[in-house]
């Protein structure tokens, strides 16, 4: 009967979590997917005997790796993303970081529900990568566990009853720091795949500033150097984190498309548009309860104002201007 119990139990809290996950992810919240990581270590290092840790508490977002266990030889990506774009992806990245000659087995993690895979991952004969066996999701993580004797079933129950809600519960309501806001942003912002064709747009920040925004050209630029001041060393270490050329196009074109919407909303007045977009975008990430730095939001909001991402320079505006 505790067998059965602790199963059913353990079964139950995972699969809860894992429609958390989904459910969240669908209206871009991905704060519980950072929770997860820290989760996923301890729970793993019970039913796999493993010593995982959480390589982004040592250094965040490091390409490829979430869950490392060096003795083991053993690194896990845990990602809500079941795409074969994004197994690829991370496959890439283990390669390019040749993180192969010195791990010799890469899992991937799906918080969701893993799909029937038809992709042939390409590992470029670097290491063995099986799609049956090295991807899983809550279904082969409870299979792993229905064997396991009782002490570890326990075990295991005790860990759940303990951690997930208290952990879960501590980041939705956690503060971010000035790099998570931002790094939470830009995850949000590219988790809207439905955007625009890109527009056909010209880099001249000069243009903008002195010329198509002239009577506010002042105070964006004081805003901008009054923020630099507090923001710019966490988007620096945040831009040099990332490193994702498609992440990068889709929170481009992204930002075009919506920071057109409010310019014209606020009659063309930069300033007011991007007081509404940052109003906007802190509303929308801190729904879960988690509380955002506006102003670090709104720093990264000028600087691509700045870049042309935000109020981009459309060629027809540029060649009259």
């Amino acid at each position: 009967m505790n067998r059965d119990f602790y199963l059913k139990n353990i079964a139950d809290n995972l699969a809860l979590l894992s429609k958390q996950v989904e459910v969240r992810n669908a209206i871009s919240l991905f704060d519980i997917n950072i929770v997860a990581e820290d989760f996923y270590a301890g729970l793993l290092n019970i039913i796999l005997d493993t010593n995982l840790i959480n390589e982004n508490i040592i250094q965040k977002n490091i390409a490829g790796i979430d869950l490392v266990d060096d003795n083991n030889r053993l690194v896990i990506q845990v990602t809500s993303d079941n795409t074969s774009e994004k197994i690829q992806h991370t496959i890439d990245l283990f390669i390019s970081g040749e993180l192969f000659l010195k791990y010799d087995q890469l899992k991937v993690l799906i918080l969701t529900k893993r799909k029937k895979y038809r992709t042939n991952f390409d590992t470029k004969g670097k290491f063995v990568f099986d799609k049956a066996v090295d991807i899983w999701d809550v279904c082969d993580l409870i299979d792993m566990i229905r064997p396991l004797d009782i002490d570890k079933l326990k075990c295991i129950n005790e860990y759940l009853d303990k951690e997930l809600y208290e952990k879960y519960a501590q980041g939705l309501h956690s503060e971010a720091s000035e790099v998570d806001t931002i790094i939470d942003l830009i995850e949000f912002i590219s988790a809207h795949k439905k955007v625009s064709i890109p527009k056909d747009v010209v880099i001249d920040p000069e243009f903008k500033i002195n010329t198509r925004f002239k009577e506010f050209a002042e105070s964006i630029t004081t805003q901008y150097v009054d923020l630099l001041t507090v923001y710019g060393n966490a988007l620096l270490e945040v831009e040099n984190s990332k490193g994702d050329e498609a992440q990068d196009i889709i929170t481009r074109i992204y930002l075009q498309d919506i920071s057109v919407q409010f310019l014209d909303k606020s009659n063309n007045n930069p300033l007011h548009a991007l007081d509404e977009l940052t109003d906007f975008f802190k509303e929308k990430m801190s729904i879960s309860g988690k509380t955002y730095d506006r102003s670090a939001i709104k720093f990264y909001l000028v600087d691509k104002m700045i870049k042309c991402s935000v109020f981009p320079n459309e060629r027809g505006v540029y060649n009259v201007g």
